[in-house]
């Protein structure tokens, strides 16, 4: 983290920590108080769960502990944020697996393209004792632990503003705004596209001014960020070529050395606004799709031949290049899709409707 970055962050937490003082004269001060920063909106559907987390932890310490989540990128940017929860600025820190890139490489694994056929499989490898052991074993490295992780709201998709992708092929030569994430970059490059990294916020701009084709994110996101309105985005194959979620990193010294009873009122507190958020986000995101067709945006599925064609050159491609890298080694990944188990009936959990 840049010393502006480090000053402009902890001007912020100061201004923060005003405000919940100039508070104590009527509201009676918790005994802990862990702030939370999302780089997603309030709006976005992970904003839900976040704030169910808070509402569980008031209740089950009877307002001994408080937590204070700031959405939106009100505290920095995801990546400035992690560093801070690194550095022990920060309680708690929440953006896409993607964004964690830059500072470890510990979860890109999950960004294998295709590497879950269901929300089923990509929930049981996520919360499998196993596969958090490995990753917190990676994380160490840099001082965090993973404290918990919510949907973001699907597989990635590919949103376009005046293409309607029919075929493999229509996907060479387009320019799609892309994250951090190296694999996500390698699946664009792998169709012939380009990936051009812009952060969150600027996005609907980038797409706006034309300096992209469209982007690569989930329902929830193309929703909360309201593409489907100015004909910004008009196309949404539904591809899901590729997973992430919200992770909640915490600094590992600062967790390890709480009470005990604090620490097991946040992770259990944590454990039940996760199984709250699974429930909310298959209706939350059937929902936001209706919402997005009724505004004129078309979502469509390729048909069957042409799917298995961007599978495969997707998978051909973008696996053996990344598997060995730090981070993401043959036995990790082996690992995950023995924890994935099966596939189930209930798709990506959300419905297209007719």
């Amino acid at each position: 983290m840049t010393t502006i970055t480090r000053k402009t962050l902890l001007k912020g937490i100061a201004a923060v920590s005003a405000l919940a003082l100039s508070a104590t004269s009527v509201v009676a001060e918790a005994e802990y108080t862990f702030r939370v920063s999302n780089v997603l909106s309030e709006q976005d559907v992970t904003a839900f769960g976040l704030n169910k987390f808070a509402e569980i932890v008031d209740q089950k310490s009877d307002g001994r502990i408080e937590i204070e989540v700031f959405h939106g990128g009100q505290l920095g940017s995801g990546v400035e944020t992690f560093e801070a929860v690194k550095n022990g600025y920060l309680d708690f820190a929440g953006d896409s697996f993607a964004n964690l890139a830059t500072i470890t490489p510990a979860f890109e694994i999950f960004h294998f393209p295709f590497l879950f056929e269901s929300r089923a499989q990509m929930l049981s490898a996520l919360n499998s004792n196993l596969v958090q052991a490995q990753v917190n074993s990676e994380l160490a490295d840099v001082g965090l632990v993973w404290f918990s992780t919510y949907e973001i709201g699907g597989p990635r998709n590919v949103g376009t503003s005046n293409t309607r992708i029919e075929t493999a092929a229509d996907l060479e030569g387009m320019k799609f705004r892309a994250s951090r994430s190296p694999l996500e970059i390698g699946s664009h490059e792998a169709w012939g596209a380009a990936g051009v990294t812009v952060d969150w916020p600027g996005t609907p701009e980038a797409v706006r001014l034309g300096m992209v084709d469209g982007l690569t994110v989930p329902y929830a996101s193309f929703y909360s960020a309201k593409f489907h309105e100015g004909d910004l985005i008009n196309y949404i194959l539904d591809l899901n070529f590729q997973n992430y979620a919200l992770v909640i990193a915490a600094n590992a010294d600062k967790m390890a050395g709480l009470p005990d009873d604090v620490r097991q009122i946040l992770e259990d507190s944590a454990t039940e606004a996760q199984a709250w958020h699974v429930e909310f986000v298959s209706d939350y995101i059937t929902q936001n799709i209706q919402e997005m067709k009724a505004a004129g945006v078309e979502i469509y599925s390729l048909p069957d031949a042409e799917y298995a064609k961007v599978r495969d050159m997707t998978v051909d491609a973008v696996w053996p290049r990344f598997i060995g890298q730090e981070g993401m080694s043959q036995e990790k990944l082996d690992l995950i899709r023995t924890e994935s188990g099966e596939i189930g009936t209930d798709g990506w959990g959300y419905s297209l409707g007719n």
